[in-house]
């Protein structure tokens, strides 16, 4: 406890500066130029580009400062970066991705509030030298939403245009809210990540939030080491367990490890942040690994590394090996269904809104704005003391709240529903998948329910002076040399600010 206070008093003495990025005009000027100089070869360019170390001297270190992303009109999205002491412009500097939890909240964060568990990391990025980012979400832009993604990969791609982030060495982690969020980027967009490090997360939840599915075996391609606790209220371990190994069944690439007596809380940062960090060392992103496994069931997702999806065909022939992972997981939570009003600060707890469905809270005839005032008879005066009554109740027990409701006491009675069973993962819409291999000049592919596909090539891939061979489903598709597509190099490196993915040629295959 001790260590936690002096890093908080560490935090709190820091500066928080605010600003938002406009377009950084010298920037893409500079860039574009040399895209248009004739004197300069593709190859001088992809050389200048992929050694890049161009980059202002910021206006202080060992500060916190906060920026803005203009998603619309309407809709702003703060995210917070802090820069190390020793931070150098002319140095590739890891960066540590940090997700909070609660993401499905009304409004964001305030920014000075909500780094109770982030501020843990901060003394070993200070002490490392790297920076670490802290997305902010929130209802509209959650971890597991398209837009949110999209709004993570913005902060990581305008960050890299001012400040020299190691594009190998960018690590997401977070916890609850934040693990599952680290979940669903490795099955969805992990192209700017090295690995994933979730915490007290659960694997299916942005599956079984936004009813679409995600993909097991999409694990393979970024490592994630994976950390739950027994006694965690929301996603215990037990339950979490059976998601792992159902997620090594489909050769995820998962190390998976477990703390007991420790509930919902990061109580165990002290001992495994260290090893996390060590581990992130151990641990730069591979962007050209031989074989790749990518299934999606949109091309919003359907990009990893050197592979694309582009379109989807449900009435193609489905292969024996694009198959769907599931089990039942039990759910014997003890849960009411309701939203509680996190603006609300005094006794007791306001309901702001009904969780869909068939619900206890509906069963007993909870409503809206009713203030929860007693469990069983025993006065509450937050969430924590009802949270601590829950564990006393089982599945199939009876349960009374007392509510105030107009400015009269009212009892309610009812009962938690017997332990149901419910896929762990949401199959609602039909995929694509595709296999990939490349050995030499020669890449070997093999897809199911993919009408449409690219290939990004790269020079540290292939030699692009000999000839390279496209197989697809056992028909050699291409078989020629390449050329440098410079106008496509050009618009990948403004778009993702990637020295390493900085792909030479894309090329489209109608299937």
């Amino acid at each position: 406890m001790k260590k936690i206070v002096i890093i908080m008093i560490i935090f709190l003495s820091i500066t928080l500066s605010t600003y938002i990025f406009g377009q950084n005009d010298a920037w893409l000027n500079e860039i574009n130029t040399l895209s248009i100089d004739e004197n300069i070869t593709d190859d001088s360019l992809y050389t200048i580009l992929s050694h890049w170390n161009t980059y202002p001297e910021p206006d202080s270190t060992g500060v916190f400062i906060t920026y803005f992303n203009q998603i619309s009109d309407t809709l702003k999205a703060p995210y917070v970066l802090y820069v190390p002491s020793s931070y150098d412009p002319q140095k590739r500097t890891p960066m540590i991705v940090d997700l909070h939890g609660g993401v499905s909240i009304k409004e964001f964060y305030l920014l000075d509030e909500g780094y109770t568990q982030d501020v843990l990391f901060v003394p070993f990025a200070e002490e490392n030298n790297w920076l670490m980012l802290f997305p902010l979400g929130n209802i509209e832009t959650s971890w597991w939403d398209l837009q949110g993604v999209r709004n993570i990969q913005t902060q990581i791609r305008t960050l890299k245009t001012y400040y020299n982030i190691d594009d190998d060495r960018i690590f997401l982690t977070g916890f609850s809210d934040g693990a599952s969020g680290s979940f669903f980027m490795a099955m969805t967009s992990p192209d700017d990540f090295a690995s994933m490090y979730p915490l007290n997360g659960f694997l299916s939840v942005g599956s079984i939030v936004t009813n679409r599915p995600t993909y097991l075996p999409n694990m393979k391609n970024r490592s994630l080491n994976v950390i739950n606790t027994d006694l965690d209220g929301l996603y215990p371990a037990a339950r979490m367990r059976l998601l792992i190994e159902l997620a090594l069944e489909a050769e995820a690439n998962i190390l998976y490890k477990e703390y007991w007596g420790i509930g919902h809380v990061f109580d165990y940062a002290e001992d495994e942040i260290p090893i996390m960090i060590n581990s992130m060392k151990l641990q730069p992103r591979d962007i050209f690994h031989p074989s790749i496994y990518w299934e999606a069931w949109t091309p919003e997702y359907g990009k990893c590394d050197w592979i694309e999806i582009i379109e989807i065909d449900s009435t193609m022939e489905k292969k024996s090996w694009h198959q769907e992972y599931q089990i039942q997981l039990p759910d014997d939570r003890i849960s009411f269904g309701f939203y509680p009003d996190d603006d609300f600060d005094y006794d007791g707890i306001m309901v702001y809104n009904l969780v869909e469905g068939e619900t206890t809270a509906r069963q007993m005839g909870l409503e809206e704005h009713d203030l929860i005032i007693k469990m069983d008879g025993i006065l509450i005066h937050s969430l924590e003391d009802m949270d601590s009554l829950k564990t006393f109740k089982q599945r199939g027990d009876s349960v009374s709240l007392t509510v105030k409701r107009y400015d009269e006491e009212v009892t309610l009675y009812g009962q938690f529903p017997d332990t149901t069973y419910s896929d762990a993962i949401i199959y609602s819409k039909p995929s694509g998948a595709v296999r990939a291999d490349y050995f030499g000049n020669e890449f070997v592919l093999e897809t199911s329910g993919v009408s449409k596909l690219a290939l990004y090539i790269h020079p540290d891939m292939v030699n692009i002076d000999l000839p390279v061979k496209v197989i697809i489903n056992g028909e050699i598709y291409f078989d020629n040399y390449i050329e440098t597509d410079r106008e496509f190099m050009m618009d990948n490196f403004l778009r993702n600010r990637d020295r390493t993915a900085l792909w030479v040629k894309r090329m489209e295959f109608w299937l």
